[in-house]
C-alpha cells in the first residue's frame, strides 16, 4: 500500500515518469550528459594548462558548441519519428570513436592543443546533430502526448544533473588522475546510453511527421507571439550570459588562485541552480511557474553577472553562480517546453533545431567574444560588460515586439 502511494505521489509530481520508455531514456541521458560535461570541462582545463590563453580557451568552446548554430536547425528539419533512434545511435558511435581517439593520443603523449581543437570541431558537429535527434526521440517515445511539456522539463533536469556533477568530477579527476580518466568515463557513459536508446520502442508512440522544411519552422516562429519574443530573448541570454563558462577557469585561476578546485566548485553551484530550476519546471507546478516567472529570468541573470563583476569573495560568488544557473535553465526550459507543447507536429524537428540555434548555437560566439574581451578588460570587468549588454539586448527585443504590435494594431 505504501509503495502504491509513493508511486501515485511520484506520478502526480512528475507525470511523465509513469512511462517506461521515458525512464529508460532519462537513465541513459543522465549518464551520457554527465560524461560529456566531464570530458568537455577536462578539455577546457587541459587546453588552459597547455596554452594559458583565454583566446585559445574561447576557440575551444566555440568549436565544441558553435556548430549548433548552423547544423542543429538543418539536422532538425531532417529528423523525424521514423529516423530519430537511428540518427541518435549513429551519433553516439561517432562520439565513442572521438573520445577513444582522445584517450589513445593522450596515452601516446601526442595530445596537443591543435589535435584537441580538431577533435573539438568533430565533437561539436556530432553534438549538433544529436541534440534535435534526441529531442524528437524523447517526444516520439511518449505514449501520452499530454506528457510532452513535463518530459521536456524532465529531460532538462537530467541534463543539469550531468551539468552539476560532471564539472565537479572533472575538477577533482583531472588533477588527481589525469585527462584519460575523464575520457574513459565518457566512453562508458556513451555505451550505456546506446544500450538505453536501443531498448526504446517508438513504433506505436506517434506517427511519423509530415515532411517539412526549415522554412516552415521559421514561418511558425514569426507568426507565434511567444516564440517571436522568447527565442530572440533566449539568444541574448545564450550569447551574453551562457558564455560565462569560458570565464570560470580564468576567474578560478586569477582571482582565487586554484583553477582546478574552484572551476569544479563554481560549475557545481551553477549546476545546482540549473537543477533547481529544472526540478521546479518538471514538477506539477512547472507550467504555472513558467507562465509567472519566465519574463524575470533574464533579469536574474543580469543581477548575477553584476554580482560576479563586483565581488571578491567566494561566499558571494557561489550564490551568484547558483542564480546564474537557475536563470539560464529556467529561461531555456520554459521556452522549449512551451514551444514544444504548442507547436504543430510537422514543424517540431525544425523548431527543436531553431531552439538549439537560439540558445546553444549563440553561446560559442559569446565564448569567442568574452574570451577576447577578458584579455583586454580583465575577468571582472568582462562580467560587468556582459550584464550591461544582456540588459540592453533584452530591452531591445521587447521594445521591437511592442513596436510591431502597435504597428499591426494601427493597420
Amino acid at each position: 500500500m505504501n509503495t502504491v502511494a509513493q508511486a501515485g505521489l511520484l506520478g502526480r509530481l512528475f507525470p511523465a515518469l509513469t512511462e517506461a520508455s521515458l525512464r529508460r531514456y532519462l537513465g541513459g541521458q543522465v549518464a551520457s550528459v554527465l560524461g560529456s560535461w566531464t570530458q568537455n570541462v577536462t578539455l577546457n582545463l587541459l587546453v588552459f594548462h597547455l596554452s594559458d590563453s583565454a583566446a585559445i580557451l574561447a576557440l575551444l568552446n566555440f568549436l565544441l558548441y558553435g556548430p549548433q548554430l548552423i547544423v542543429s536547425p538543418l539536422a532538425g528539419s531532417r529528423v523525424s519519428s521514423a529516423n530519430a533512434r537511428r540518427v541518435t545511435l549513429c551519433v553516439l558511435m561517432m562520439s565513442l570513436l572521438l573520445t577513444s581517439s582522445l584517450f589513445i593520443l593522450s596515452l601516446l603523449g601526442l595530445l596537443g592543443v591543435k589535435l584537441i581543437l580538431a577533435h573539438a570541431l568533430a565533437i561539436g558537429v556530432s553534438s549538433a546533430i544529436e541534440v534535435p535527434a534526441r529531442q524528437v526521440l524523447l517526444l516520439t517515445s511518449l505514449e501520452d502526448a499530454r506528457h510532452t511539456s513535463n518530459a521536456v522539463a524532465m529531460n532538462t533536469m537530467v541534463y543539469n544533473v550531468g551539468r552539476m556533477v560532471g564539472p565537479t568530477i572533472a575538477g577533482f579527476v583531472y588533477p588527481g588522475f589525469g585527462p584519460r580518466t575523464s575520457f574513459v568515463i565518457y566512453a562508458l557513459a556513451l555505451v550505456f546510453m546506446a544500450l538505453c536508446v536501443r531498448s526504446i520502442k517508438t513504433s506505436g508512440a506517434r506517427p511519423a511527421r509530415v515532411d517539412s522544411s526549415l522554412r516552415d519552422a521559421v514561418g511558425y516562429v514569426m507568426s507565434d507571439a511567444f516564440s517571436a519574443r522568447y527565442l530572440p530573448v533566449l539568444a541574448c541570454i545564450g550569447l551574453f550570459a551562457g558564455s560565462y563558462q569560458t570565464l570560470v577557469p580564468l576567474l578560478s585561476d586569477r582571482a582565487y588562485h586554484d583553477a582546478a578546485r574552484f572551476t569544479g566548485v563554481f560549475f557545481a553551484c551553477a549546476g545546482a541552480g540549473s537543477l533547481s530550476a529544472a526540478a521546479l519546471l518538471s514538477s506539477a507546478l512547472g507550467p504555472r511557474a513558467s507562465r509567472r516567472f519566465i519574463a524575470w529570468s533574464p533579469w536574474t541573470a543580469v543581477a548575477a553577472l553584476a554580482v560576479l563583476a563586483s565581488t571578491t569573495e567566494v561566499f558571494a560568488a557561489t550564490p551568484a553562480f547558483y542564480a546564474l544557473g537557475f536563470s539560464l535553465t529556467f529561461a531555456a526550459t520554459s521556452t522549449n517546453a512551451t514551444i514544444q507543447r504548442q507547436c504543430p507536429e510537422h514543424v517540431r524537428g525544425g523548431l527543436v533545431g531553431m531552439y538549439g540555434m537560439a540558445y546553444n548555437g549563440t553561446m560559442p560566439f559569446g565564448y569567442l567574444l568574452v574570451g577576447t574581451v577578458s584579455e583586454a578588460l580583465g575577468v571582472r570587468h568582462t562580467f560587468g560588460a556582459m550584464a550591461i549588454v544582456l540588459a540592453a539586448g533584452v530591452l531591445s527585443v521587447i521594445a521591437l515586439q511592442l513596436f510591431r504590435k502597435q504597428r499591426t494594431d494601427a493597420q
